[in-house]
C-alpha cells in the first residue's frame, strides 16, 4: 500500500526507520574492516553499495511526494555514484501509479470551489499520467476547450523539508557520494530550493510562458498553454495538447521522421542551455512527446533553471575542449564548474581523460551514430568502474545540478527514439561563438 503523502508521522518515521537501517549496515561494515587488514575490498564495497541502494530504493519506491524526486534526481549521478547503487536506483524512475480521484477532488474543490460545474463540463476521474508529486486529469471547459489539469497531491508540500532532511542523513551516514558535508548542504539546498518552486504551479505558469515566447518561432516546438483564470497555486490548467510518448511511437513514425525527431530535441535543448540559459531540467521521457509531422511536444516546466553566463560559457569552453581532445582544457573546464575535487587529487592526467575523449568523439561524431544501439551508457559504465580509484577526485556542483540531471538524462530520450544522429553539426549549431 502507498504511502500518503499527508501523514507526517508516518513518513518521517518510514525514512527514519531507513536511515537507522543503513546506518547498522554501515557501521558492521567498518567493524569487519577493522579485522580484516589489508586485502582488496572492492567485492566488500559493491555488496554494500548494493544493499544501500535497494533499501533506500525500496523505501522510496513506495512513497509519494518529493523524497520520491529527490531519489529520482539522486539515482542520476551515473558519473558520480558506485554503479551498484545507481542500479538499485534506476527503479525509482519508473512512473507511479495513481492515487483515487477522491483522493485529489479535495485540492479541485480548493481551487474552484465546491461547484466544479461552474468551470468544467466535465473532468475525466481517471488520471492521463501520474508522478512522484502530482497527476494529470483530462477535463473539457463549460466553454468547450478541452484542457488537462495538473493537480498537485495534498500533503506533499508540507513534507518537503522534513523527507529532505532525512534523506539526507541517510546520504551522509552512507558515505555514497563522494562530496564534503558542506557540499551536501549545498546541493539539497538547491534541490530543496527546485522542489518548492516546483510546488507552486504560479512559478511553471509564468515559466511556460517565458519558454512558449523563446520558441514561438519554431512552430515544430509545442508548449501547452496556461489558462491562467482556471490555475492556482496547487493547480494548473493548460490546453490539452495530444502527443505520442518517445519510447512507444509506431509504424506511423519512419526512420527519417525519428531521426528529425531527435534533432529537433537536441536542437530545443541545446537552444535553451547556450541562447536561453534556461532550461527544463526534468529529462523524464513521459515530458516530451511527439507527432507524425516531425513536431516535439514539452510537458511540465516545473523543474526549470535559469544558467548565469559565466556557467554557460565555462560548459561551451568544456564541451569544445571534449570534442578537439584536449584533456589539459577538459581538466580547467572542469576545474572552473567547480566539479574537479582539487583538494582530494591536484591534477589529473591526460591518460585520465583519453577514454572520456574517444567515447565523447564517437558520440558527437560528423557521421550519423544509431543511438538506438550506441553502448554509450554500457561504456560509460566500464570507465566508471575503471575510476574507482579517482572517485573523489570529483564532486557534484550544487548549482548546476539540475542542468547535469537533464544533460544525462536525454541520453536515454535519444535511445528510447532510436534515432541516427551526426550530432557534431547539430552541435555546432547550437554552441556560441568562441570568444
Amino acid at each position: 500500500m502507498s504511502d500518503t503523502p499527508d501523514s507526517a508521522t508516518r513518513r518521517f518515521l518510514r525514512l527514519a526507520g531507513m536511515t537507522a537501517r543503513i546506518s547498522g549496515d554501515v557501521a558492521r561494515d567498518r567493524w569487519q574492516r577493522l579485522w580484516q587488514g589489508e586485502q582488496d575490498r572492492s567485492a566488500q564495497d559493491a555488496a554494500l553499495y548494493a544493499r544501500i541502494g535497494q533499501e533506500i530504493a525500496g523505501t522510496l519506491g513506495e512513497m509519494k511526494g518529493a523524497v520520491m524526486k529527490v531519489g529520482q534526481i539522486v539515482s542520476q549521478y551515473r558519473d558520480l555514484l558506485p554503479p551498484e547503487l545507481v542500479e538499485a536506483l534506476t527503479r525509482l524512475q519508473k512512473d507511479s501509479p495513481p492515487r483515487p480521484y477522491a483522493d485529489i477532488e479535495p485540492r479541485l474543490r480548493e481551487a474552484f470551489g465546491d461547484d466544479l460545474t461552474r468551470h468544467f463540463a466535465h473532468i475525466d476521474p481517471v488520471a492521463l499520467a501520474s508522478a512522484s508529486i502530482a497527476q494529470v486529469h483530462r477535463a473539457r471547459t463549460r466553454d468547450g476547450r478541452e484542457v488537462v489539469l495538473k493537480v498537485q497531491y495534498p500533503g506533499v508540500d508540507a513534507a518537503v523539508d522534513s523527507d529532505l532532511r532525512q534523506l539526507q542523513l541517510a546520504l551522509r551516514i552512507a558515505r555514497v557520494l563522494p562530496v564534503s558535508g558542506d557540499i551536501l548542504d549545498a546541493l539539497f539546498a538547491e534541490i530543496r530550493r527546485s522542489l518548492h518552486e516546483e510546488l507552486d504551479y504560479r512559478h511553471e505558469a509564468a515559466a511556460i510562458e517565458a519558454f512558449r515566447e523563446f520558441h514561438a518561432s519554431d512552430p515544430r516546438v509545442v508548449i501547452p498553454a496556461v489558462l491562467p483564470e482556471l490555475s492556482s497555486e496547487r493547480v494548473l490548467t493548460l490546453v490539452y495538447e495530444p502527443g505520442d510518448p518517445l519510447g512507444e511511437l509506431d509504424e506511423r513514425y519512419d526512420e527519417a521522421t525519428r531521426d528529425a525527431i531527435g534533432a529537433l530535441l537536441f536542437r530545443t535543448l541545446g537552444a535553451q542551455l547556450y541562447r536561453f540559459r534556461r532550461m527544463h531540467c526534468d529529462p523524464h521521457p513521459g515530458n516530451f512527446a511527439a507527432r507524425p509531422d516531425g513536431s516535439l511536444v514539452i510537458y511540465d516546466f516545473g523543474c526549470v533553471k535559469a544558467l548565469p553566463e559565466d556557467v554557460v560559457s565555462t560548459y561551451s569552453a568544456l564541451t569544445r575542449a571534449t570534442i578537439k581532445g584536449d584533456a589539459s582544457g577538459m581538466e580547467n573546464g572542469l576545474i572552473r564548474l567547480g566539479a574537479r575535487n582539487t583538494r582530494h587529487t591536484l591534477a589529473l592526467s591526460s591518460d585520465f581523460y583519453a577514454p572520456w575523449i574517444r567515447l565523447a568523439q564517437d558520440s558527437f561524431s560528423e557521421d550519423a551514430v544509431d543511438f538506438g544501439s550506441f553502448p554509450l551508457a554500457e561504456r560509460a559504465i566500464k570507465l566508471s568502474r575503471k575510476a574507482l580509484p579517482q572517485w573523489r577526485a570529483f564532486q557534484p556542483v550544487p548549482g548546476i545540478v539540475m542542468i547535469n540531471r537533464a544533460l544525462g538524462g536525454h541520453y536515454w530520450n535519444l535511445r528510447q527514439l532510436g534515432c541516427r544522429l551526426a550530432l557534431r553539426p547539430l552541435l555546432t549549431q547550437v554552441l556560441p561563438e568562441q570568444a
